[in-house]
């Protein structure tokens, strides 16, 4: 059945909060969940393994990435398993969600929600959203779920811990996401109320932004902020390619170097 407002609403309804969790190298469990209300929901993703060392005892969302039209998963047999193997007592509930390439503006929206038997519950974020997102990219699986909650239930305690959008040493970015994007709209939604980060620590750029404006007020702060936006974009486009570059052409010695820890630590 497809996601509907009012389902993922019913189900936040006993919670205080809901905490989205990246699958980011930034992820301390253990430190956002003694920080965080003891009646929050977790919400996880297939790929959860990577944050998640040992089982999780607190109530938990498990989410999947759909491709093909809700007829396939993204990840592979093993990703599941892992993931299921953190959660013994069981999960709240797991979601499906389909959220394709951005298309042109003037594109339409699929006319319904589209469904998937892979899952219990589907999430359309094409058809819930539209043509949102840059042309030719694709949503992080986090981001479709962050935006719909506050598009969909606006009063919805949300929580993002984990989003930063800053590539790690260890784990892949994908440049098929465009980051630059998922940043900016999510720092709009944190900066208008309707969610929040576990780790703020954005607000030193628009300290920087607004000298601009203090000592060149011809400036206004919306253009400041749009010419900032378009230079940023580009800027950290062409350094996306540029590390996807590297870590492909390092991908034999890291593996190397893996084997070496690995037989290392197998020696002790």
């Amino acid at each position: 059945m497809s996601m509907q407002a009012e389902d993922f609403e019913a189900l936040l309804s006993g919670y205080e909060m809901v905490a989205l969790i990246a699958n980011s190298e930034s992820v301390d469990i253990d430190a956002i969940t003694q920080a965080l209300p003891a009646k929050t929901l977790y919400v996880f993703f297939t790929g959860c393994a990577k944050v998640v060392p040992r089982p999780f005892e607190k109530d938990a969302v498990l989410c999947h990435r759909l491709v093909a039209d809700g007829t396939k998963f993204l990840k592979s047999q093993k990703h599941f398993d892992k993931a299921y193997s953190l959660f013994a007592k069981g999960l709240k509930a797991e979601i499906g969600v389909i959220a394709d390439r951005g298309v042109a503006e003037e594109c339409l929206a699929p006319a319904s929600p589209r469904k998937s038997d892979l899952v219990p519950h589907t999430l359309d974020f094409d058809h819930a959203l539209g043509p949102l997102y840059p042309f030719g990219r694709m949503p992080t699986t986090g981001f479709a779920i962050a935006v719909w909650l506050a598009e969909k239930i606006p009063h919805a305690n949300v929580c993002l811990c984990g989003f930063t959008g800053v590539a790690g040493l260890q784990f892949s970015m994908y440049t098929e996401h465009d980051w630059t994007f998922e940043q900016i709209m999510l720092q709009l939604f944190v900066k208008k109320g309707r969610i929040q980060r576990f780790e703020d620590n954005l607000s030193e750029p628009a300290g920087m932004f607004a000298r601009i404006h203090n000592r060149f007020p011809e400036f206004s702060e919306a253009t400041i902020a749009l010419v900032a936006t378009n230079v940023l974009a580009n800027r950290y486009t062409g350094m996306e390619r540029q590390v996807a570059k590297l870590w492909s052409k390092t991908k034999l010695e890291r593996r190397i170097g893996g084997f070496f820890k690995r037989f290392k630590s197998f020696g002790h």
